[in-house]
């Protein structure tokens, strides 16, 4: 058994390594946006006027480019305008190209623009002003912007950025700090002017630089919007940044010098874990007592409901409650008949059919058998009893038109199964301590694989796998109880007689049941309508609870597609029911993303 886990394990890793690498598909349509410059000028009404220029280069056919704009760091966004080589597009809400138009939502500013574009480069250039996008001190001022989304689609092999000043002042007077790692940029302060040069900017990294220049270069309209903004206080923010910085920077380098060695480690640990708790907690019971050769003989008396979860990996389905709606018609409790469609449509090129096939109306019995029932056997009457009383018995719509009404129930229906399950003992409880127990451990050691992909490299993302897939087996830790599992071994060996049932091996006796059961088991259609066909006896002795038309009654083909759309009709019920602010000194705004299609 732990071989075959093994493998299983194996096979699904390979299977994620292999789908990472297959999954960036070459694509006939592709685009770059490899440059992008960046003019700020800060006016000396303390409003700042951008124009953002993104160097696209395409292979293939494109129509459309888009740019967002977070609104953050600014209370408003004016005068936007997109223009090519001197030429204004014109702002109109239509896809012409030539035109561009702007929607805005709670976080962002979206403008897109239309042209034609097939395997060439093209610049595009957005221009927009911006207000309070300054901290405005006594002394000094502080715009601190963003100038690259870290939220990006594609890399950026070269930035410009210029920001100028309402007019010039020495540079003495002239501070910047850049978040950009230093080997990738550079930063040159020239009298009234800053210009940021960066290169090699992966979509993920953002392109931050801090300026701070003199107040008096506004004039007098622009009012101080922070009293405690201060050159000392800057800079000793700074200080202490780039001191956390550089003990970053150590601990990413010892990290990074050690990934390889600890992810192996971790996977190892995640592999471990699981295969200790699995040993001593999910291993399952010898059973040698039980045949586990296929058969067509049931083998017992289980209710449909509780063997099919049984089966099923402890899970309660629609296909379960519909089981347990035929069963309690087999016993006496309901009468099942098949009726035509009062107006079948004609058939056509567009017709699916559906119109064409039979409707099922269930009643219930005049006299209730004496026949003891389950809990949710009882509460499953009760509902149908209500059904029919309010006038609906199309076993179609049992459970349908409810909306939460029909989900809660199912929930609770489902809640009084797993009781009576339970009750049963076929579930070893003492396997759900290693299940936990592998969680728990899993989930720590998947908190480490992540704190060393963010600190280290990407091969981290080994260990974060294994920990996941070790996570999703904890489901094979949970065992059955010796008697579970002899119970378990017999109607499975029964369910792959029903799937491959002809006439020489069904006991035509008990067709109903056999029927019951492969609905419980989620047997298919054609599995489903093979039990069926196999029959040599008169069809209407068989199952003698549902009343058929004279075709279904005689035809076992007839018959067969009948039932198989009366289970669907039911199961189908079940298909859904489951249990902007101005600047803030020391924030970055701005953050502009573009994308093309």
């Amino acid at each position: 058994m732990i071989k075959t886990m093994s493998r299983r394990i194996i096979l699904v890793l390979l299977f994620l390594l292999s789908f990472s690498g297959f999954s960036v598909a070459v694509s006939a349509q592709t685009y770059q946006i490899p440059t992008i410059s960046v003019e700020a000028e800060i006016l000396d009404d303390g409003t700042i006027r951008i124009h953002e220029t993104f160097t696209y280069r395409y292979e293939g056919s494109f129509s459309w480019a888009k740019a967002s704009i977070p609104f953050r760091g600014f209370s408003e966004i004016q005068d936007i305008r997109v223009s090519e080589a001197g030429r204004e597009y014109i702002n109109e809400n239509s896809e012409v190209p030539g035109t561009f138009s702007v929607s805005t939502s709670d976080d962002n500013v979206t403008i897109r623009w239309h042209y034609s574009a097939q395997d060439t480069t093209r610049k595009f250039t957005l221009s927009y002003t911006v207000t309070d996008a300054l901290s405005v001190g006594p002394d000094y001022s502080e715009f601190f912007w963003n100038y690259l989304s870290p939220s990006r689609d594609k890399s950026t092999d070269s930035l410009h950025v210029s920001i100028s000043l309402p007019d010039t002042v020495s540079t003495d007077q002239l501070y910047a700090w850049s978040r950009i790692p230093e080997e990738k940029n550079s930063v040159v302060v020239e009298p009234g002017r800053f210009t940021l040069t960066a290169n090699n900017i992966s979509r993920r990294e953002s392109a931050r630089l801090r300026i701070l220049f003199p107040t008096s270069l506004f004039d007098s309209s622009v009012s101080v919007t922070d009293p405690e903004l201060s050159l000392s206080t800057i800079v000793e923010q700074e200080k202490i940044r780039e001191q956390e910085a550089e003990e970053k920077a150590e601990q990413r380098a010892f990290y990074r010098s050690i990934t390889r060695e600890t992810t192996i480690i971790l996977s190892l640990l995640s592999l471990l874990l699981f295969i200790y708790t699995y040993r001593k907690y999910g291993t399952r019971h010898p059973v040698r007592s039980a045949s586990d050769r296929e058969t067509s003989v049931v083998p017992g008396r289980v209710p449909p409901a509780l063997i099919g979860k049984l089966i099923l990996s402890n899970t309660t389905t629609g296909n379960h409650l519909v089981a347990t709606i035929f069963d309690l018609a087999r016993r006496g409790w309901f009468t099942i008949q098949e009726k035509k469609p009062e107006e079948p449509k004609e058939s056509g090129w567009f017709s699916s059919g559906e119109d064409d096939k039979s409707e099922f109306i269930i009643s219930k019995s005049e006299t209730p058998p004496d026949d003891s029932t389950r809990p949710y056997e009882a509460k499953l009457i009760d509902y149908i009893s209500n059904k029919i009383r309010d006038g609906e018995d199309r076993f179609s719509k049992l459970f349908k038109g409810d909306g939460s009404a029909a989900s809660t129930w199912f929930s609770e229906w489902k809640s009084e199964v797993k009781k009576e399950f339970d009750s049963n003992e076929w579930i070893d409880k003492t396997s759900y301590t290693g299940v936990t127990i592998n969680i728990i451990g899993q989930v720590l050691l998947l908190a480490g694989s992540i704190y060393l992909l963010v600190m280290g490299t990407e091969f981290a993302l080994i260990a974060l796998a294994v920990a996941c897939i070790m996570v999703v087996a904890s489901f094979f830790i949970i065992r059955r109880t010796k008697d579970g599992e002899e119970t378990y071994q017999r109607w499975k060996a029964y369910r792959e007689g029903l799937k491959n049932a002809d006439r020489r091996i069904i006991r035509m006796g008990l067709m109903d049941r056999h029927f019951i059961y492969a609905i419980a088991f989620h047997l298919n259609e054609k599995q489903i309508s093979a039990i069926i066909e196999s029959s040599d006896k008169p069809l209407v002795s068989m199952l003698p609870w549902i009343i058929l038309l004279q075709n279904s009654a005689t035809n076992p083909a007839a018959l067969a597609g009948s039932l198989t759309t009366l289970t669907a009709s039911g199961t189908s019920s079940f298909s859904g029911v489951s249990g902007g602010t101005g600047a803030v000194t020391g924030s970055a705004g701005g953050g502009t993303s573009a994308s093309a299609g």
